[in-house]
């Protein structure tokens, strides 16, 4: 969902970002990228998956893997897996023919960026998990990071610690 934006006589790209919280962090997916946002209905429980999947849901004929979002990314912070809430969503991406659905918080804000605004990731996020982050963006006074759902998709496959290499 790129658009060009007239600011001050002269053209620039612009983008949106689907916003969300996990915990007290913000974090965005492109919003081109996002199929659609649900609530958390019952999943079923796939034996001997990876600890970030929560499960798989029939979403309307489209089998659907849920990410614990907090456990990708490490925030765990003492909870084995994340209790949804009646805040709770999940941005359900495409990725390689496969659906993914990342269950975080709560919804946040729909931000138009410019993409050449992006601050790299931090040097002291791990190298394990910098790979999850596409960068780091300022909106509203606040630091919200740009996830890349093609490596959380590959958690589904290879366990959180082990992402595969982007194809």
């Amino acid at each position: 969902m790129s658009n060009a934006q007239s600011s001050s006589g002269s053209d620039r790209l612009s983008a949106l970002l689907a916003s969300f919280a996990i915990g007290d962090s913000f974090y965005a997916l492109d919003a081109s990228a996002v199929q659609e946002v649900i609530r958390v209905p019952g999943m079923t429980r796939v034996p001997h998956a990876p600890p970030a999947v929560l499960g798989v849901i029939n979403l309307r004929g489209k089998i659907v893997t849920v990410l614990d979002a907090a456990v990708v990314l490490g925030h765990a912070l003492g909870r084995a897996k994340s209790v949804p809430g009646r805040d709770s969503r999940i941005f359900v991406v495409e990725n390689r023919g496969e659906f993914l659905g990342l269950l975080v918080d709560r919804v946040a804000d729909v931000i138009e960026y410019d993409p050449a605004t992006a601050n790299p990731v931090p040097a002291n996020v791990p190298r394990e998990q910098a790979c999850f982050y596409r960068g780091i963006y300022v909106a509203g006074g606040r630091a919200i990071a740009l996830l890349n759902p093609e490596q959380m998709l590959d958690v589904a496959s290879a366990g959180p610690s082990q992402p595969r290499a982007a194809a």
